[in-house]
């Protein structure tokens, strides 16, 4: 199984447009890595592939990864799409990706993330023939091409209020995906509230793991003028001796663990920082783009 990191910063991306924080300015001066929107891709051949999420940056994602790329005048290799919560920066890439013609998507996501999505002018269509947006539930089964077994995992989350509406319960999931023949699994879960022990299960029954890494504390956003806390927007954070660090480093370590989804306010952005150096002394490495994993 192929897995690729499109992108690894949460909504904006880094450097954000509006933003002149230490981290964002490092990216912009070039002594920093630019980081587009969260999404991954995943391919059992690499010759078709499944994306986790589709971020506004989708486009820009696909021209840095040949696999991607059409390889007829109009067409592409990606089957299809699976969401883990409606958050436009995980959201956001339907509207580029309508353009597809008459090419089928086959798309799985929960129940109220299928919802508010065809609610969108922009998405619409792709509640509509030729494509099958399948809704799941934590706990189903399903395969992707025969060679892909994925398993829906449950999570502690919610979708924070979509075009003006309150925060949505049993809206966030996350996905267990593994190789039928070798057995290799991956998770993802770039969203989630809390550290459950269906989460820590999963993770420690994963080969590769990506992990929410939006925010290190609670009250991060204030550092730019902004007066919300990570948890009100459906983050756990990272640090300290109730955040996610702590409740994910008991897991049995059977592989790679990786914090992604990361907020251009987030330490962990900077190699420097007394964050980083905790996350990766206790195992974690920080998700790049273009980073490629063949497990």
């Amino acid at each position: 199984m192929i897995v690729r990191v499109l992108g690894s910063a949460a909504g904006g991306g880094v450097p954000q447009w509006n933003c002149a924080c230490p981290n964002c300015s490092a990216a912009r001066a070039g002594d920093a890595p630019r980081r587009s929107q969260s999404s991954f891709a995943v391919s059992a051949d690499g010759l078709r592939w499944w994306l986790v999420n589709a971020s506004p940056d989708i486009a820009q994602q696909i021209e840095a990864t040949p696999p991607l790329q059409p390889h007829a005048a109009r067409g592409t290799p990606i089957a299809g799409m699976l969401f883990t919560d409606a958050n436009v920066d995980h959201l956001g890439g339907l509207a580029v990706l309508r353009q597809q013609g008459d090419h089928a998507f086959v798309i799985y996501s929960s129940a109220t993330v299928r919802a508010l999505a065809l609610q969108q002018r922009s998405f619409s269509s792709f509640g509509e023939p030729p494509h099958h947006w399948h809704s799941v539930s934590p706990g189903d089964h399903f395969s992707l091409d025969g060679a892909l077994e994925v398993r829906v995992v449950p999570v502690d989350g919610t979708t924070p209020g979509y075009a003006g509406r309150e925060a949505l319960p049993d809206a966030v999931v996350a996905y267990a995906i593994s190789d039928t023949q070798s057995g290799t699994s991956a998770l993802f879960a770039p969203v989630y509230a809390n550290v459950t022990p269906a989460l820590l299960g999963a993770a420690a029954d994963s080969n590769v793991a990506f992990f929410d890494g939006s925010f290190w504390s609670d009250d991060e956003l204030r550092t730019v003028g902004v007066n919300k806390p990570a948890r009100s927007l459906g983050h756990a954070p990272i640090g300290g001796p109730t955040g996610s660090l702590e409740a994910l480093a008991v897991t049995p370590r059977r592989g790679r663990r990786f914090f992604a989804h990361l907020n251009n306010t987030n330490p962990l952005l900077d190699p420097a920082s007394p964050e980083f150096a905790e996350a990766t002394d206790r195992g974690f490495e920080i998700a790049e783009d273009g980073l490629e994993l063949h497990i």
